[in-house]
């Protein structure tokens, strides 16, 4: 009883540092980061912070992961009146683009330069980001059952490309210092008519 009592509280430790931290790297970025700064910033002692975080990237990675948890809790709450498969794709890609826009700071980190980031971080980090792909699978296969899609599709495989294909518009978007100011009726309708309609 008593380590899951300590484990919680090392857990709610972890997240109030996070929601700290979040603000910390949207406002100046990971690569501007000291983790002296940062625990000066959560009003902790530096050992206390390495006993959470084990080190920069660390806490950059759990950053993420937290980012993902709330981006999912959002989604939920965001389509939770929203019936049709397109629209809730919409909101997907809504939330997706104006989270990008938020944190551009962050996301313009060497780190996450990479464009296979994300997809290596859900490798490593016990499929963080599951639940998206999850949602967006149903929300496809939903599409192709509506429209009476015949052809056989692998509706995860489907999620995955479609993923990869709107990141494209935010790595274009990061890489040319341009604005993502982007119809995401068109980005939709041109993966599913070159996807799923071919």
């Amino acid at each position: 009883m008593k380590q899951k009592i300590a484990s919680k509280v090392k857990d709610l430790k972890k997240e109030l540092i996070l929601q700290e931290a979040s603000s910390y790297f949207e406002e100046i970025g990971f690569e501007n980061i000291k983790m002296s700064d940062l625990a000066k910033k959560c009003d902790i002692s530096v050992g206390q912070l390495y006993k959470l975080f084990s080190s920069k990237e660390n806490i950059y990675y759990e950053y993420v992961s937290f980012q993902i948890r709330l981006f999912f809790d959002k989604l939920q709450k965001e389509c939770l009146h929203v019936e049709s498969p397109e629209d809730r794709l919409l909101v997907y890609l809504n939330m997706k683009f104006s989270t990008f826009k938020s944190k551009r700071k962050v996301f313009e980190s060497p780190v996450m330069g990479d464009p296979l980031f994300f997809s290596k971080m859900n490798t490593k980090q016990e499929k963080l980001a599951k639940p998206i792909y999850e949602f967006l699978k149903l929300e496809f296969e939903r599409l192709a059952n509506k429209h009476g899609v015949s052809k056989e599709l692998d509706f995860l495989q489907v999620a995955y490309v479609f993923n990869s294909f709107s990141m494209g518009y935010i790595e274009h978007w990061l890489n040319t210092q341009g604005e993502l100011d982007i119809d995401v009726k068109d980005v939709l309708d041109r993966f599913i008519s070159g996807f799923i309609y071919e």
